[in-house]
């Protein structure tokens, strides 16, 4: 078995465990020892065989954002902490999670906090990656 294919497998188990993002996937295999060259001969490889797709990766990383109830704010972090900044400037964010979509975490977020002052209310949620406008109207639609 040459390298190439000792990395091409090497991402193919990962992949069997989880979804990655293109660039993430790039760095654990450059982290296995590979050269930039070789992990984009991988790379290229893997899309090949449609093993990649950022798109649906990012979908479902912001579901899973969505449910623990964080904002637009925590997913542009994870991504820029999963080297995954590119992603922020290549797609529109609020393409992948709305504004709407975003004020309903909040009021869910919201609803398991209890009652306290409102500056406090919008103080956690903007904490939890929550946009101050997507607080704030959660605010206003709690009480309703």
């Amino acid at each position: 078995m040459d390298q190439s294919d000792k990395y091409f497998d090497f991402a193919c188990r990962l992949l069997a465990g989880r979804d990655y993002f293109t660039e993430e996937l790039r760095q654990k295999i450059i982290a296995k020892g590979a050269t930039p060259e070789e992990a984009a001969k991988t790379i290229e490889k893997l899309n090949k065989f449609k093993y990649l797709d950022d798109d649906k990766v990012l979908k479902k990383f912001i579901t899973e954002i969505s449910a623990k109830g964080k904002g637009i704010n925590y997913l542009k972090q994870k991504l820029y902490e999963k080297g995954c900044s590119a992603l922020l400037s290549s797609y529109n964010m609020t393409e992948f999670y709305p504004f709407e979509e975003e004020c309903a975490a909040a009021e869910k977020a919201l609803s398991k906090l209890g009652k306290c002052e409102e500056n406090k209310l919008v103080s956690k949620l903007v904490s939890r990656g929550f946009s101050l406008s997507a607080a704030l109207i959660a605010l206003k639609r709690r009480e309703r």
